[in-house]
């Protein structure tokens, strides 16, 4: 059964039978298009979230990660704005990695407009190593993002010892924030970490005018959700 299931998911990484989606994410301050993040669909799993697990399990998620990366970066034609790309740390450790970078050099988007969003769904084995890794990227002029701070992993500890040029906070701080004084405390607190570090915080999941609002008012740089947009193919997207 498990060469089955493992024959299977080869299939999926061969044929690349997944697409993806984008969803924008906005400058609160002046209401611009900052960029978007890819995010994978597959037709198979209603959460994607359930193909990368089972390629970890089958010890095929740094297939599974470069080939989504990759489709996500060639099908994209949105010029002059960043697109977030996730990427699990093993990826981002993994010794093929800059030679898979290297190969995707020539596609239509520099490395100033790629942001490598770490995925906290993985456990970082060897912080030292991942930091060695993200000031090589760095130095290649790829931007870093910390995905889903406050929940997992991801903590200011993670911030200060990674030192990312974007932290998301965790779609839990948009709910309710305009009412919630302990979720607004804690997001100034980031934010007079991050201003002099120059990292822009990004609220995701924002879906009400008055936690938006509140967004604003706090000084988050940058927000994301279903009220700002859904989802969605970008024109020009395959």
């Amino acid at each position: 059964m498990l060469n089955t299931n493992g024959a299977i998911l080869e299939d999926i990484i061969r044929e690349r039978r997944f697409r993806h989606v984008f969803q924008p994410l906005y400058v609160l301050e002046n209401w611009q298009i900052f960029g978007y993040e890819a995010l994978l669909r597959c037709e198979f799993f209603q959460n994607p979230e359930c193909l990368f697990q089972w390629a970890m399990a089958e010890d095929k998620l740094y297939d599974l990660d470069i080939c989504s990366i990759d489709r996500a970066l060639t099908s994209f034609y949105v010029e002059h704005t960043q697109l977030f790309v996730n990427a699990y740390p093993s990826t981002i450790t993994h010794p093929s990695f800059p030679d898979f970078l290297e190969k995707i050099r020539n596609c239509s988007f520099s490395n100033r407009n790629i942001v490598l969003e770490i995925n906290e769904a993985q456990k970082v084995s060897d912080v030292g190593l991942l930091k060695e890794k993200i000031r090589f990227l760095k130095s290649k002029k790829y931007a870093i993002a910390l995905d889903d701070f406050g929940k997992g992993e991801t903590s200011m500890r993670t911030v200060m010892e990674l030192e990312p040029d974007f932290v998301k906070l965790d779609r839990f701080y948009a709910v309710d924030l305009s009412v919630s004084k302990e979720k607004q405390n804690e997001i100034q607190l980031l934010l007079e970490f991050c201003q002099p570090r120059n990292i822009y915080v990004v609220l995701e999941g924002i879906e009400e005018p008055k936690d938006l609002a509140m967004a604003k008012a706090l000084g988050i740089h940058l927000g994301q959700g279903y009220l700002l947009g859904k989802p969605s193919p970008v024109r020009g997207v395959n």
